[in-house]
This record gives structure tokens, sequence and C-alpha cells, in this order.
């Protein structure tokens, strides 16, 4: 594969006359090793191309799927999330391996993934390592679109916001690609048919999400933090004090797995114990570093 090539700062701005159901859309979701892009690696692709008609319904059509050999252990807590474990990944492909088919199979959609910074981090950090191509495709985020056509949900999640609007069948799982870019699928429909979207820039999408270049992924850890360095080889836990967030400002226990940097300001990617999920943490924000005193 070519090396990158360094993406534009912004991407060009949304033609203002372009139609919400002229345009060809892919939901997209991945699966993780972990929630540390740079550190953990993929193990599942999952996309599903749409359209939606002027009344609102989902045209499906082609799926991809492919499940991806990290070459690294998948921890039993992912297992336990997804289902995915090592053996369930053993002979899958690399993903360098199938990358290309990814990218021709998205093309020049529209992508659209609840969190989508999160998702492009990922593919970003994937593509640096991988010294590929960036993808075509253009990213808009259906969190942001949530935010702008959904009252007073109980939370953000996909699986709360899908579930809170009655579009989540009862056996439909979570946490696993292909089924997760279904869901995000039926969420962007129900936004943009509560905000009778038109055209594109209705949804709030003016623009794509630039693509991440290499200079997204490099972190200046404070020295005060420099302990949590040796955590993450280690895989050790903690307990941090940090300033924000749901939990105030008692310690909580985490497992830190890695440093990345967002608009210039680093952050740490942490499992947070307290509800086993993973979490961001400004570096400006976090007090201090304490042991852990779990039994």
């Amino acid at each position: 594969m070519n090396d990158a090539a360094p993406p534009d700062a912004r991407p060009p701005r949304i033609d203002p006359a372009l139609r919400v159901r002229d345009v060809d859309w892919v939901a997209l979701d991945l699966e993780a090793t972990g929630v540390a892009w740079g550190h953990d690696r993929i193990v599942e692709l999952g996309a599903a191309r749409f359209r939606i008609q002027k009344d609102g319904a989902v045209v499906p059509g082609p799926r991809f799927h492919a499940l991806v050999n990290p070459g690294l252990p998948i921890p039993a807590v992912v297992a336990r999330i997804t289902g995915l474990d090592d053996a369930a990944v053993a002979d899958a492909p690399s993903l360098q391996s199938v990358w290309g088919a990814f990218d021709d199979y998205l093309g020049d959609a529209f992508v659209v993934a609840h969190g989508a910074r999160s998702d492009l981090a990922w593919l970003g950090s994937e593509a640096l390592r991988m010294k590929a191509c960036p993808l075509r495709a253009s990213f808009f985020c259906t969190l942001d679109l949530a935010r702008k056509a959904i009252v007073k949900p109980p939370r953000f999640t996909l699986a709360a916001l899908t579930q809170h609007l009655g579009i989540a069948p009862d056996e439909a799982p979570f946490h696993r690609a292909l089924a997760d870019a279904l869901h995000t699928r039926n969420l962007f429909a129900r936004c943009a048919a509560t905000l009778g979207a038109e055209l594109v820039t209705q949804l709030g999408f003016e623009r794509p999400l630039p693509w991440p270049g290499p200079e997204v992924y490099t972190v200046r850890v404070p020295e005060r933090l420099k302990s949590l360095e040796a955590l993450i080889v280690t895989q050790t836990r903690c307990r941090i004090s940090y300033r924000g967030g749901s939990a105030g400002r008692e310690p909580r226990p985490i497992t830190p797995l890695g440093f990345f940097a967002h608009e210039g300001v680093p952050y740490l990617r942490a499992w947070c114990h307290l509800d086993d999920s993973g979490k961001s943490f400004r570096c400006d924000r976090l007090v201090s570093v304490l042991a852990d005193d779990a039994g």
C-alpha cells in the first residue's frame, strides 16, 4: 500500500442543495481489543449501505463484515462484552489484508458512526501503523445528530438511544460491529425524520469530519502523570483523582490503557471499573494517581 498522504486540514463544505435522499449513506461500527487507539487493535468491522426515501423509509443496501486477527490477545473483559475471543479471530485475516476491500466498499459514500471521532481515530491510527492511504469516504457523527434531534434521552449511548426510541429489537445484540452499524443506521433515519431534514445541511452536517493526521497521535504526557506509563505497560490497576465527570472527585479505580491527544489536549484512555466501560480523562483534570486498594 502507498504511504498516507497528508489530508486537508478542513474538508470542503457540503453542497447546501444536496438532499438527504440523494446520498449513498453507510452506517459503520468497529470493535477493538480495548479502548486505546495506537495501543489496541481493531478486531471487527461492520458497515451497512443504505438510502433514505422521501418519506423517511430506509432502503437497505449491501453490507460489509470482517473479523480481523489483531495480532494481540483479546482481554477477557472485551471478550465478555463482545463475545469475541482469541479463538474467534485466530483464522481471521489481518486488517491490512481487508483494508483495500473495506475502502472499495465505502468508496466516496457519506459514512455515519456513533461517536464518529473515535471511529476515525481508530481507523487513522491503524492506517498510520500500516502506512495505508486514508479512506476516501466522508465521515459524520450520529451522536452530534442525536443531540440535535432527541430531547432528554436517558443517555446518549447507542444502546440507550435506540432503546429509548423503540427501534432496537430485543433480540438484536450490541457491541458487535455489524449489529451496531444497523442500530446506527436506524438511529440516523429516525433523527432525520424527527428533524424533517430534506437537505444534508439540515442534519447539522456542514462539512465532513477531518481525517486524523499523524499530529493527532502526538501526546505530551505531563510529568506528574509519568508514573502511569509503567502501569500502562503492565496493565496494572490503580486509582485516580479527577476533576469532572459523573463520579465527582472520589478516587475511581481504573486500568490505564494509553495516552492519546485530541485537538492538542492530552487524554488518558482507561477502563473504568466503576461502571465497567472505557473512558477518556483529560490529563489537565487528573489530580493524582493513587495505589489501588482493591483486595
